[in-house]
């Protein structure tokens, strides 16, 4: 119990909380954040929720209808009892409900949630951030969107005929309004944003809407996050995606074709992140096999593809140049396109067009962005559709590598 106590005096003292359990003033969501989040990067305080530092607990079963989602409760020190460590699965939180005549004690030990009372800006909890919430106040609190959260919990200033008073839910409407963990910037940075967002998903959107559906912009957005490694931007960008009508299969089948543009190294990060964005919202994995091919019969069918991008100049492809590194055309041929492009989920016209995403954002690789701008007006991608999609992605790479891949265009354009 001594060391329990010693530890919520610190995170007291750290967030100048006074003794009588009172918020200190004036302390808005931009002072929380900055104070209580510095040098950790969002991610690790999001997603590393390690159960062996403060114990998952048993599932709340006793509370479960005060509850949307799951909990769970671990007592620190039950037989005197102690504070409890509650922790939140992503979108759980609790009813609307109010402490009459007690103050309740929130310290945020581990990934991300929200404190929310009533009539007063939502609090962001996170790794030691401390709420002390006012007798009589309404309010409510849980994990954010995407995230686990771990919160201890205690009662002080405790009068008699003290008790609790559950209320209604919390909706569906009023929990989406608050941004996900990795959306924050709306928040602390809300006038960046503003003309960020309005740049991008308005006059961008507005300019390339007749060549580009909501379906096809998004798929070009995720492929593009890849090769540019925006991996935190791709986290905000894919459950939209998945919400315009981007389905699991086509999302995984993008994460693995850029494998052979972007190779492992900097692919990993954005297959971890999808797969927690598709549990999150309980999609169930592994997703069901797209594979056409085996490991006899890649070669040849990744010759095909090579083919029907191509022409049929490709044909032999797979056995021409020097011999010392001959073997690398054959692996374009087993690998590249045998292992990848012979996938269900996405056709050769949206696989081209992906690949021109992953090489236009990562950079530095315009000899081949001019053999992908050839192989996409094979498949039928015309030079319009392209300019579009470039335009499009702008907003994530920057105006060097979108002119640069204009400048490509216009080269392949001039050739023909």
């Amino acid at each position: 119990m001594r060391i329990i106590t010693t530890i919520i005096a610190l995170l007291l003292a750290v967030t100048n909380i006074n003794a009588q359990g009172n918020m200190k003033e004036n302390v808005n969501l931009d002072n929380r954040l900055a104070l209580s989040h510095q040098q950790t990067s969002l991610k690790d305080a999001c997603t590393n929720v390690d159960f062996n530092v403060w114990p998952k607990g048993e599932l709340n079963t006793a509370y479960a209808q005060y509850f949307i989602g799951n909990s769970y409760l671990a007592p620190l020190d039950a037989e005197n009892g102690g504070p409890v460590n509650v922790t939140f699965e992503p979108r759980c939180r609790n009813n609307w409900h109010i402490h009459h005549k007690s103050v309740q004690v929130l310290v945020c030990v581990a990934g991300c949630g929200w404190y929310v009372e009533e009539g007063k800006e939502p609090v962001v909890l996170r790794p030691g951030v401390v709420v002390a919430i006012p007798a009589e106040a309404k309010h409510w609190h849980g994990a954010a969107k995407d995230s686990w959260m771990q919160h201890i919990t205690y009662m002080t200033k405790v009068e008699e005929g003290a008790s609790n008073e559950w209320l209604e839910p919390v909706t569906d409407a009023e929990y989406d309004k608050l941004p996900a963990s990795n959306a924050l910037l709306s928040v602390t940075d809300a006038e960046y944003m503003q003309r960020f967002d309005a740049f991008a998903y308005g006059e961008v959107a507005e300019q390339v809407k007749t060549r580009l559906d909501d379906h096809t912009r998004y798929i070009c957005y995720l492929a593009t996050l890849l090769g540019c490694q925006g991996i935190d931007e791709y986290r905000v960008l894919l459950p939209e995606a998945l919400d315009k009508g981007v389905t699991p299969v086509e999302v995984k089948e993008i994460v693995y074709q850029a494998t052979a543009y972007l190779g492992m190294g900097r692919v990993r990060p954005f297959l971890t992140a999808t797969n927690e964005v598709l549990t999150a919202r309980g999609i169930a994995l592994p997703l069901a096999s797209q594979q056409t091919t085996t490991m006899e019969t890649r070669r040849e069918a990744g010759t095909e593809a090579q083919v029907g991008c191509f022409g049929d100049g490709m044909r032999d492809f797979w056995k021409s140049g020097p011999e010392d590194s001959r073997h690398i055309n054959k692996w374009l041929a087993d690998n590249c396109f045998g292992d990848y492009y012979t996938r269900t989920g996405l056709d050769l016209k949206m696989r081209e067009l992906i690949t021109f995403c992953f090489l236009a954002a990562q950079g530095g690789c315009e000899p081949q962005l001019k053999g992908h701008i050839a192989g996409n007006y094979h498949v039928g991608n015309n030079k319009d559709m392209l300019i579009a999609v470039i335009s499009s992605n702008l907003p994530f790479i920057g105006y060097p590598r979108t002119l640069n891949a204009l400048n490509c265009i216009r080269s392949v354009e001039a050739d023909k």
